[in-house]
């Protein structure tokens, strides 16, 4: 299966009935957090997700796993996790940190033994499985490439989802890491930045080298899912994006 997705940042809040109009052979990946399992349930079916590839992005401002003092984090995704097994959702996106502070290899350890409880929930709920995303620009990078690929020697059903323009912003080696993870890797959020600020830009406007990427990507995780995460406004319109898409497909299948 090779999935292309859109998610929700390109069109949010009143803006996301334009995802009405996505054909159905693309995914889509949802930011559950900005809104009650009830808004979800009532909004979520006029996008025929039933008949089409599920993701979503687990809570990124009101959870902080590297933050000691958050007390909340467990509850909080045991309702995404559990919404996501209703909704048959592939996956949900898990973030190792957002701003931290404190002793790094501490905070590190911390987050590992919040992953553990996180799994051990996922697999008594036997939801969608926890796709862990590389997080943090350059000193709120709290794992490293070498120390965010070995997370995943830790966690057996943990799976990586990458994205892009963080690891560009923060000079990895992205083929190397799509090398080492390959099959570990579930999904790619895919966009384009200057390698300095996270700005969420559509495929090919930037300084991403995007045919030796999808080759990578094609060779090494071929069945993974390319959600498209482009900023709000980026498209005014479906048939923006449609056309956009259109310019792309042949890069995207770069072998």
């Amino acid at each position: 299966m090779n999935t292309i997705a859109i998610s929700d940042l390109l069109f949010p809040a009143f803006e996301k009935n334009a995802l009405r109009n996505l054909p159905q052979n693309f995914g889509m990946e949802f930011f559950v957090e900005f809104g009650p399992v009830k808004y979800w349930r009532s909004l979520l079916p006029q996008f025929n997700i039933q008949s089409r590839p599920i993701s979503l992005h687990g809570p990124c401002v009101t959870v902080n796993l590297a933050n000691p003092d958050d007390t909340q984090y467990l509850s909080r995704y045991e309702k995404d996790i559990t919404f996501g097994k209703e909704i048959n959702a592939e996956f949900i996106v898990v973030h190792t940190n957002e701003q931290w502070s404190g002793n790094r290899k501490d905070i590190q350890n911390l987050v590992i033994e919040r992953l553990q409880e996180l799994d051990k929930l996922a697999q008594n709920i036997a939801g969608p499985r926890l796709a862990v995303e590389n997080v943090g620009l350059l000193t709120n990078n709290l794992f490293n490439e070498s120390e965010y690929i070995e997370l995943f020697t830790k966690f057996p059903n943990i799976v990586s989802l990458i994205d892009v323009g963080h690891a560009n912003v923060n000079q990895w080696n992205l083929p190397y890491v799509i090398q080492t993870l390959n099959k570990k890797i579930i999904a790619y959020h895919l966009h384009d930045n200057n390698e300095k600020k996270d700005e969420h830009q559509p495929i090919g406007t930037s300084s991403i080298n995007w045919t030796e990427l999808f080759k990578a990507i094609n060779t090494y995780s071929p069945n993974a899912t390319k959600v498209l995460e482009y900023a709000n406004g980026t498209f005014k319109s479906m048939d923006q994006l449609l056309e956009h898409l259109n310019s792309i497909e042949s890069l995207m299948t770069t072998k």
